[in-house]
This record gives C-alpha cells, sequence and structure tokens, in this order.
C-alpha cells in the first residue's frame, strides 16, 4: 500500500514557500503586502461558505497558535513587552501609529494602516471586517495573561485604524 499523500502538509509547505521566494526576489514589502491579500481573501471565503462565526474561530486560533512571542512578553515584560511587540511588528509593516507605555497601562494606535493603504491604493476590495482581526486576536492574549483590552474601532471618515488600551485586569478571574 502507498504510503498516503498529506496534501495539508503540502498546501502548508507551498504557503510557507511562496512567502518566502516573494520575500527573497521582491523584498520583505512585497512578502507583507502579499500576506496582506492572503490573509484578506482567507476571511472572505470564510465567511462565504462558513459564516461569521468561522471567521471569528479562525482569528481566535490564529491567537491560540501564532502569538506566543506576543504572549511570552506580555508575561514575562508586561506593558514594556507589548511596546517591544508593536514597535517591531508596525515597523516592519511601516504603518504610522501612536503608542504610549505608562505604569499602568498600554495604548497603541494605527494612524494609517499598510493593508488598508494597500488596498485602497490598488482599488481593491477588502474584507468588511478586516480590521476586527485585531479586537479578536489581541483581547484573547490579553485577556490570558491577565489585561483587559478596550477596542476603538478605525475612523473611516479620519482615516485612522484601530486602536487599543491594555489595562491590568482588576479581578485576575474576571
Amino acid at each position: 500500500m502507498p504510503p498516503a499523500v498529506d496534501v495539508s502538509r503540502i498546501f502548508s509547505d507551498i504557503l510557507v514557500h511562496t512567502m518566502k521566494e516573494v520575500g527573497a526576489r521582491h523584498g520583505a514589502h512585497a512578502a507583507h503586502r502579499l500576506f496582506f491579500e492572503l490573509y484578506d481573501h482567507t476571511f472572505t471565503f470564510l465567511e462565504r461558505e462558513y459564516g461569521r462565526a468561522a471567521v471569528e474561530s479562525f482569528w481566535e486560533s490564529i491567537a491560540d497558535l501564532q502569538l506566543g512571542p506576543l504572549e511570552r512578553l506580555m508575561r514575562e515584560q508586561g506593558f514594556k513587552g507589548m511596546e517591544e511587540y508593536w514597535r517591531a511588528t508596525l515597523g516592519q509593516e511601516g504603518a504610522d501609529y501612536e503608542m504610549r507605555t505608562a505604569e499602568d497601562s498600554f495604548f497603541v494606535r494605527v494612524k494609517h494602516c499598510p493593508p488598508t493603504e494597500w488596498f485602497k491604493a490598488r482599488g481593491l476590495a477588502k474584507y468588511p471586517r478586516y480590521c476586527e482581526h485585531c479586537h479578536v486576536l489581541y483581547r484573547r492574549v490579553g485577556e490570558r495573561c491577565g489585561y483587559a483590552m478596550e477596542y476603538f474601532p478605525p475612523d473611516e471618515q479620519t482615516g485612522v485604524c484601530c486602536g487599543l488600551r491594555f489595562t491590568a485586569r482588576k479581578d485576575p478571574h474576571a
């Protein structure tokens, strides 16, 4: 009997290869832009085929399986760790943002979001709730680490994207 072909693994390897190849040949910014579109299309596909709950479930799985570096920084360094994480990620994407770290809170607001700008500049439709992934992902990680998160949705009229404010929860069991 021939060995089973793990198609899911093949697809995963192809996606990893795709991101590496685009980054190597066209630069990190090209790989980021490709990611924006793949991410967006994934949201669109999931909602079209399985409903909005499938998109939120997908976001939760990302928070649970892919955001270990953020979770470690939150647990080990608190608000300073959050600052380190968002400076690195937003800096790599080329985002324009406002950030404040205080003794009792951490705040970040993206003024100009690279994915949003990418879609807009090319006249591409964007998944209507694209920005909500920030709300779901980061709230979930923050809550596991003992933080409450306030989400500030994008303001389409001013062009400002979403923002997050983390504070320590009063009751760690809440």
